[in-house]
């Protein structure tokens, strides 16, 4: 055997391991001690407020980044300068980006046995060097993005993903009772772990909306509970389009699911992204080149979530049914 089929045999072997593995997390995460932290995270419901150590903002905007980080500090440059533009730009919003959506935990996968692995592939990537083992940390979070979105396992998994997100807002001064809206901005998977996070969010008394940016999802129960769902997508973005080509529950003739709700309830706008790629260069959040229509897409971007956060649905929404 040459050493090509080798190393082609065990990139196959630690797929399957990956994909055998995916659910196990969260499953042992529920056995040890999500089910008591989940009761507890429920119990602060009825519970009086406490109250404000400060004012409180009109909106706190929860951004969970795609599936090529390895952390939740872990946001690329163009991402940061984008959330940086949008809090500059809307100063009673107050933007949080310290939730790493693939695991229950908020572990992020350099504070694991395997830390060795992510950071040699992290910073393979960062290198630019061109090589397909970085792709290896998209791999493992994509199957994180399956595991939310399967019936079967998705609800313990989002489950453990709302208490995160209850846990950045709460160090934000976010208080059950409040009243602030909660916006979740989730880019390429993380539109898909917005959406999971949503339900248990949503049945804690929050009122929750998710803005997709090039976004991976697929008909989860929380579009049930979120109150609108805007979708930015790209033209050039193929990326996104597995959603509604491998989630059965977006398919025209699934009417009953959760997602053709959303849409003939009204509560789904598509925005248009412009002439724009998934991710690098030339993607939604490029704030160096102008795109082939001669706009700057991280500007173009930032002007569409100032739209949506700071005064509801924008006026640059596409008149198409959404898919």
């Amino acid at each position: 055997m040459t050493w090509g089929t080798w190393l082609l045999g065990g990139a196959l072997a630690l797929l399957v391991a990956f994909a055998l593995l995916a659910p196990l997390e969260s499953l042992r995460w529920w056995a040890t001690r999500g089910a008591v932290e989940t009761r507890r995270t429920f119990a602060r419901v009825g519970a009086p407020a406490p109250r404000a150590s400060g004012p409180l903002p009109d909106r706190f905007v929860v951004y969970l980044s795609g599936v090529g980080v390895v952390s939740g500090d872990g946001l690329s440059l163009r991402e940061r300068a984008v959330l940086d533009a949008v809090a500059a730009a809307l100063p009673g919003v107050r933007v949080l980006a310290d939730v790493f959506p693939y695991s229950v935990e908020n572990r992020s996968l350099v504070q694991r046995a395997t830390r060795w692995l992510w950071t040699r592939l992290d910073r393979l990537r960062r290198a630019r060097r061109e090589s397909l083992t970085p792709k290896l940390i998209n791999v493992r979070n994509i199957l994180q993005v399956l595991v939310s979105a399967d019936p079967r396992y998705g609800p313990t998994f989002n489950a453990g993903l709302a208490q995160q997100v209850v846990r950045s807002l709460d160090r934000a001064g976010w208080a059950p009772g409040c009243g602030v809206p909660v916006t979740l901005i989730g880019f390429s998977g993380g539109a898909q772990m917005a959406l999971g996070a949503s339900t248990m969010l949503s049945l804690m008394g929050m009122r929750v909306s998710v803005v997709s940016i090039g976004g991976v999802f697929g008909d989860d129960p929380g579009l049930e509970h979120v109150e609108h769902l805007w979708d930015i997508r790209g033209s050039r973005d193929l990326s996104r389009k597995l959603g509604p080509l491998v989630f059965p529950g977006r398919w025209p003739f699934a009417k009953g699911s959760a997602w053709h709700h959303a849409v003939a309830d009204g509560r789904v706008t598509v925005l248009d992204g412009g002439p724009v790629h998934h991710d690098g260069r030339g993607a939604y959040f490029e704030g160096r080149r102008p795109g082939p229509d001669g706009v700057v897409p991280a500007e173009r971007t930032v002007g569409l979530l100032v739209e949506i956060l700071g005064a509801g649905t924008p006026s640059a929404a596409s008149p198409r049914q959404p898919d």
